[in-house]
């Protein structure tokens, strides 16, 4: 799909949500409030710094496509927002990231220390906020989308520079680490609307795949965006040993003497800027972007098939709509 026919098509989604989204804002600040006023400080810096909202967004709309367009949104999206800001948080202290949507990441600003524990907070928040919810499914969802969310983490790295990490390895860690939270956001939009089973199980097989597709391209970015578009370094991934999808189908591609080269820079401390240039040129001699590209279309057919299970509504277009964005955005 063309990229300015895409654009016109979120602005339109967004426009859709504009009322909602702005209900979400609110309550995104007004439950980082605490006595300890380091706390809202820390949240605010990380929670209301830009983006486009994508998890809300797919909460609010699997919600209003499933007959469901009452408060309670907003309070699941606040949820869902406050547990992905505290995974950036703790990913920024794990990686040693530096910058976050074009500025210095918290980590940097206010040490790791803080980071993690303020992570904590959000994570800690969104459980009060469920919990006076009062619904034990969706606190089953968001408790079982807990422990992918860690596992997740410690299974990336396990397999950070490790040259040898299979296809079908990394899909698991792109699914615990991204596509799990978009899943059950999803997943909670059907929940809150009493769906049927079938329709809250293609619920979370839509934010599964679309999930998994938004990382793909996280992944192709990294290659191809640029410092401004990104808001960090490009090639990040590869500076820190992450054998991302289009690394690793060129490697899978390439022949014995530049997989055993790549092999021994990926098993350095530090990669040097020659290092960094050979492995980015492997990626683009065996086409590892293109076949990211492809692979991220299909999981984003596979997931706009199962939208079927809603009935033919505005929801279900912009769900449609939001689905083509992610595989044609450009940061």
């Amino acid at each position: 799909m063309p990229r300015r026919k895409t654009a016109i098509e979120i602005d339109g989604v967004f426009r859709y949500l504009q009322k909602d989204l702005r209900k979400v804002e609110k309550a995104l600040e007004s439950s980082l409030r605490s006595p300890v006023p380091l706390i809202p400080v820390v949240g605010k810096h990380i929670t209301l710094s830009g983006g486009k909202r994508v998890r809300p967004a797919i909460l609010l709309l699997t919600a209003d496509g499933c007959g469901y367009r009452g408060p309670r949104r907003t309070v699941m999206s606040v949820v869902t927002e406050y547990m992905h800001t505290a995974t950036l948080l703790h990913d920024d202290v794990v990686d040693l990231g530096t910058l976050r949507r074009g500025k210095p990441s918290a980590n940097i600003v206010f040490g790791n220390s803080v980071s993690v524990l303020v992570g904590d907070f959000l994570f800690a928040r969104a459980s009060q906020l469920m919990t006076e919810d009062g619904d034990i499914d969706v606190l089953g969802i968001y408790a079982r989308t807990l422990v992918f969310l860690s596992e997740g983490e410690v299974l990336q790295l396990m397999r950070t520079r490790d040259p040898g990490v299979t296809e079908e390895e990394y899909l698991t860690v792109v699914f615990c680490k991204t596509a799990s939270l978009i899943a059950a956001a999803s997943e909670t939009g059907a929940v809150l609307a009493g769906a049927r089973p079938a329709t809250r199980r293609a619920m979370f097989g839509f934010g599964k795949a679309v999930g998994i597709a938004f990382q793909l391209v996280d992944d192709i970015l990294d290659y191809t965006g640029t410092e401004k578009e990104l808001g960090k370094r490009p090639l990040q991934d590869l500076r820190e040993g992450k054998v991302t999808l289009p690394l690793i189908h060129a490697l899978r591609a390439s022949g014995h003497k530049e997989r055993e080269r790549a092999s021994a820079i990926l098993g350095k401390k530090r990669l040097s800027a020659g290092d960094i240039a050979f492995l980015a040129g492997l990626v683009a001699r065996h086409d590892g972007i293109g076949y990211t590209t492809a692979r991220a279309r299909e999981f984003i057919r596979r997931g706009k098939r199962l939208l079927s299970h809603l009935p033919d509504t505005p929801a279900r277009k912009a769900l449609l709509a939001l689905s083509d964005y992610v595989v044609s955005r450009s940061a």
